[in-house]
């Protein structure tokens, strides 16, 4: 019952096979294979095909062919012989030549003629009578068919031609076993034991693919085998999957995790290179080798693309010559006598009597016929800056400057008029304080560099002195160190002895907490003064990526701005100091200074001194970039030799690369292409779709989405054109600032077409300022002048701090409400409204219910109450003395009253309007130079009967816009405007009045015309100083002089050594005591 049975299956009975089994592997396969010789079983194939297969098959083709010719040809000799011979047509001539040519016919009947294969005629001569041996061979004489005399035609008259052989294979016997025999060679030499033919079908392929793979380097590869293995074993790894960039197994970490790596490392601000090549290893599965590989691919392009020159960059950079050289100064050439030592210094302090540049002269055509790459309007450092710089990229540049000093330094006309002493003196009216010089001097050497000094003879000196730890800045605030706003203000010198001195100094006068520090010099304190300015320090980290970020448009929130120089790419969100911008800064005051009201208006004071301009309406980062520059450790630096010289070499830099610059150029309106006629309804209804929106940035652009005009030149007043290249590439850079860029220059009719830039209507152009020019007889020493400059700042006045009796908690009182606020109907208008945090306690002005229209108040000079600033630009310059002798230069800087300017509250943006004086003005201006001079004299006593000349500038300086947060927020406020080859320059893109900032709004204007790319910037750090340091030529700085090896400085000056004190001192203390007295005065 129980059978042997495998799993599954049933068990196979093993027995003999059964004799039907037998018979029916015997009997034929009734479907043979289609290709299987008759002579072999069926089902089973010979290794031989040649002979089983191919042989049997060509040969039955081979007689096939043979035998249709045979037929074709049989079928033709039947034709032939039933066809009969026609002859040429007889001539016309008689019956005679008919006679001759049947008789030459008959004489022809012995020969007979047989045709071949070919068609070619076969001729066999009979034997003669003479019985020649040699004429009885079978030799055979053929010739062609000459169609002309004789034709074979069938009885339907169509000529008879044999067939062809020409396209047959086979036509004899002969070529049958011709065939039959290649075949069993064939066969034969297939069919070998030991299968010799491989060896050599292989060998043959073999040759075959080493030229296709190696080609010129078969020979190299054959006599080294080796690298044959070793390509080998790659192509068989990589075929495996060995050679994959991606991995196999599977990342360390899941996805999941890897996103929260990811995420974690944005957070700390990872740069973004490592971020990229993290998410390629454990998201892509890029194996170590291929990141390792990517990274130094990456390295090895940006290199390539650092070296390479940006377009229009010459291959070599023109050398200049110094511009105080002498056949540069004095337009000739040739060998020149040598001069003595005092008669290079005096041709070198001449030059500096002329401003730089030439004066416009209306007659001169050829600024009119001659074409610009780029052209600059404005002068001052900033833009001879910029046209320096593209000067050596290889622009043709023209600098047309309204001002009849390019410089923009002024000079007492009264005194030129007459020859008075001070007819060649000229005044820096715009100050040229640079803060941070040696950043300065790495941006200014390419522009500067000549060939015989890396900074083009320009040095810059210190501004005060060892004594007084070279003071730069004494700060005046109503209230400060002091219990009344009314009384009388404590000075606060600021010099370059650093944060911690000024940290020091408010322990002592204010009663901050001390700025203790342990053995190691780390600071240990608590001191609020010291804290606020780390944290300044730290937001002002990221100001150079955020003015950097204003060259990308779109990119600039991808940019954003870094802590570091090493980690350049962030989210706007991250970046400190874009916040920064749009925050107002009395906010961050009484956040970090609550307690500590003395030292909060200090700060306000130091951050903002350079404008009238309360914390409430200050941008926070306006105000932390001029603390970090005011509390640097380098000071304030002053040119020697003034404004003038740093502009007489930028000067001689564009003129000797072929380039103009134009003094006196009074411009009249900017040139734009015209653009083709477009639907007029549909922008109307773009326009009005805009409107309906009520959005203040675009309201005054009505077809900011449409294409806009290119910008091809100025037109000056008396109706001349410059024009740039219409090539695409030429640009017309504007220094005067936005709003004169866009409300003056620009036409009325593509500005109502076309609009302004996004967010221009909503900043405020700040108030215009007045120059007063003030020479004095005496020199620095005499008349005891310092040449740090004088603030006095009532924006700055000392708050009100509260207690609140409910909560026992201080309330922050106003910064800037008293001391004269209420003077200013420009900015004291802003203090009126609320802050942004609601706090604090107001004057009875600004807690006004404004219910009714607010009283418009004029503006008038107060002395001792109102805004100004006084500087000495004389005892900044170590060759004044040297140049002018005893005399000494003051300038006074105030905000014009509402005698000279107008302003529009209502407008957008907010302007100002210069009022004409030219008749009825002159009463105005001497009020006012008398309400000055006397603040002056009483503000510095020693000044007193030491005047000798006074003139009081009557047209307002326009100084760019107000630094409040819309200044810093508007997306227009950028180098590359709107419109097409339009581009602006100046402090306006960074912070205002600063000679610092106009340097660096000049190097992004000239970047933003030489076309830089996001990733220039960014990986390749590649801009257009660091292009022309890589490309310029050192110069040669070994200048001799009787065998010394001196500078090249443009302005030579002598330094003297600073008397510490006078007179006997009681034992070694004397120096130090008056060092230590001269320092507190």
């Amino acid at each position: 019952q129980f059978s042997i049975m495998r799993m599954g299956r049933p068990t196979k009975k093993k027995g003999k096979p059964s004799s039907s089994r037998k018979q029916r592997n015997e009997t034929q396969n009734p479907n043979p294979p289609k290709f299987s010789s008759p002579t072999l079983v069926v089902g089973r194939v010979s290794s031989n095909v040649i002979s089983s297969i191919l042989a049997p098959a060509l040969n039955d083709l081979a007689v096939r062919s043979v035998e249709e010719y045979a037929d074709a040809m049989m079928d033709y000799e039947q034709r032939i012989a039933r066809a009969k011979l026609l002859s040429s047509a007889p001539p016309r001539g008689g019956e005679e030549e008919a006679d001759d040519d049947a008789e030459q016919g008959g004489e022809e009947e012995g020969e007979e003629a047989e045709l071949d294969l070919d068609g070619n005629i076969v001729v066999e001569p009979s034997i003669d009578n003479d019985g020649d041996a040699s004429s009885s061979t079978t030799t055979r004489t053929t010739q062609k068919i000459d169609t002309t005399r004789q034709i074979y035609l069938d009885e339907s008259g169509d000529a008879i031609l044999p067939p062809s052989s020409s396209r047959r294979l086979f036509t004899s016997q002969r070529d049958v076993d011709e065939l039959s025999s290649l075949l069993s060679d064939a066969s034969s030499h297939f069919s070998t034991p030991s299968n010799a033919w491989k060896v050599h079908a292989n060998a043959a392929k073999f040759e075959r693919l080493l030229d296709e793979k190696y080609g010129r380097l078969r020979p190299f590869i054959e006599s080294h085998p080796e690298i044959e293995a070793f390509v080998r074993t790659v192509q068989r790894k990589y075929a495996m999957g060995a050679m994959s960039p991606f991995r196999r197994e599977p990342c360390p970490i899941n996805k999941t995790t890897a996103i929260m790596v990811l995420f974690m490392m944005h957070r700390q601000n990872v740069r973004f290179e490592a971020l990229v090549l993290v998410a390629m290893f454990c998201l892509v599965g890029l194996q170590p080798w291929a990141l390792v590989t990517l990274v130094a691919l990456g390295r090895w392009e940006m290199e390539r693309r650092r070296g390479k020159r940006v377009r229009g960059m010459p291959r070599k950079p023109r050398a200049c010559e110094p511009y105080h050289a002498r056949h540069i100064a004095n337009g000739d050439g040739g060998e020149l006598e040598e001069e003595s030592l005092e008669e290079e210094r005096s041709r070198k302090h001449a030059l500096l009597t002329r401003p730089p540049g030439t004066k416009f002269d209306p007659a001169d055509l050829s600024l009119r016929d001659d074409t610009f790459d780029v052209l600059f309007l404005g002068g001052g450092i900033g833009a001879l800056y910029a046209a320096a710089l593209l000067s050596r990229a290889g622009r043709k540049v023209c600098v047309l400057s309204p001002e009849d000093d390019v410089s923009r330094c002024a000079v007492v006309e009264e005194q030129r008029r007459r020859g008075g002493a001070f007819a060649n003196v000229e005044f820096d009216v715009h100050g040229t304080d640079m803060t941070h010089a040696a950043r300065q001097q790495a941006l200014l050497a390419p522009a500067l560099c000549t060939t015989t000094d890396a900074q083009g003879g320009i040095r810059f000196a210190r501004i005060g002195s060892d004594i007084d730890g070279y003071a730069h800045s004494i700060l005046s605030v109503p209230g400060l160190g002091t219990d009344n706003v009314n009384a009388e203000p404590v000075p606060v010198v600021i010099n370059a002895e650093g944060p911690l001195a000024l940290a020091e100094y408010c322990y002592a006068r204010f009663g901050d907490n001390y700025p203790g520090t342990d053995l190691e010099g780390r600071d240990n304190g608590n001191s609020t003064s010291l804290n606020y300015v780390k944290a300044c320090r730290q937001i002002n980290a990221g100001s150079g990526d955020y003015y950097l970020s204003k060259l990308f448009g779109g990119a600039s929130s991808s940019l954003g701005g870094s802590s570091s120089s090493s980690d350049p790419l962030k989210s706007a969100e991250s970046n400190v100091y874009q916040q920064a911008t749009m925050r107002p800064t009395s906010a961050f005051l009484d956040k970090c200074l609550p307690l500590a009201p003395h030292v909060r208006c200090l700060m306000a004071a130091i951050g903002m001194c350079n404008e009238n301009l309360s914390p409430d309406n200050a941008s926070m980062a306006a105000h932390v970039t001029h603390l970090c520059g005011m509390l640097s450790e380098e000071g304030m630096s002053y040119p020697v030799g003034g404004p003038r010289a740093l502009c007489h070499a930028l000067t001689s830099v564009i003129e000797q690369s072929d380039g103009r610059v134009i003094a006196g150029a009074s411009l009249q309106e900017l040139l734009f292409e015209k653009l083709p006629e477009e639907d007029g309804d549909g922008r109307g209804k773009d326009r009005k779709k805009k409107q309906k929106k009520g959005d203040d940035n675009d309201a005054s652009s009505p077809s900011s989405d449409g294409p806009k005009p290119r910008c091809r030149g100025v037109r000056l007043q008396n109706g001349c054109e410059v024009t740039v290249a219409d090539d695409g590439d030429g640009a017309v850079v504007s220094t005067l600032g936005l709003i004169p860029t866009f409300l003056h220059l620009l036409p009325p009719d593509v500005r109502t077409a076309h609009g302004v830039p996004p967010g221009l209507p909503a900043v405020s152009e700040r108030r215009p300022l007045m120059k007063m020019l003030v020479g004095l007889r005496g020199n620095k020493d005499e008349l005891d002048l310092t040449g740090a400059d004088w603030y006095r700042l009532p924006n700055a006045a000392l708050p009100r701090d509260e207690m609140d009796p409910a909560t026992g908690l201080v309330k922050c009182g106003t910064i800037g409400v008293d001391g004269g606020a209420d003077d200013d109907g420009g900015e004291g208008e802003a203090l009126t409204e609320s802050t942004a945090s609601g706090r604090g306690k107001r004057s009875k002005a600004a807690s006004t219910p404004s219910t009714s229209e607010k009283k418009s108040s004029r503006t008038k000079f107060k002395p001792g109450k109102s805004w100004m600033k006084v500087s000495f630009p004389s005892a900044k310059d170590p060759s004044w003395v040297d140049r002018h002798g005893n005399v000494s230069t003051c300038v006074v800087t105030i905000e014009a009253d509402d005698d000279f300017v107008r302003v529009f509250d209502t407008a957008k943006p907010r302007i100002y309007s210069i009022l004409n004086n030219n008749s009825g003005g002159s009463s105005a201006v001497e009020r006012l130079s008398d309400r000055v001079l006397k603040d002056l004299v009483e503000t510095f006593p020693q000044l007193e009967k030491k005047i000798e000349c006074v003139q009081i500038c009557s047209t307002p300086y326009r100084s760019g816009l107000v630094q409040n947060p819309a200044r810093f927020a508007i997306k227009g406020n950028r180098p590359e405007m709107p419109y097409p080859g339009l581009f602006i320059g100046g402090a306006d893109l960074t912070v205002a009045d600063s000679a610092s900032a106009e340097i660096v709004g000049g190097w992004l204007a000239a970047n933003a015309v030489m076309g830089y790319s996001f990733i220039d910037y960014l990986y390749l750090k590649k801009n257009i100083t660091s292009d022309l340091q890589q490309f310029l030529e050192e110069p040669n700085l070994e200048t001799e002089r009787d065998g010394v090896v001196v500078e090249d400085l443009a302005v030579p000056f002598t330094e003297k050594d600073v008397v510490i004190g006078k007179g006997g001192c009681d034992g070694g203390n004397g120096p130090t005591d008056a060092a230590e007295s001269t320092k507190e005065e």
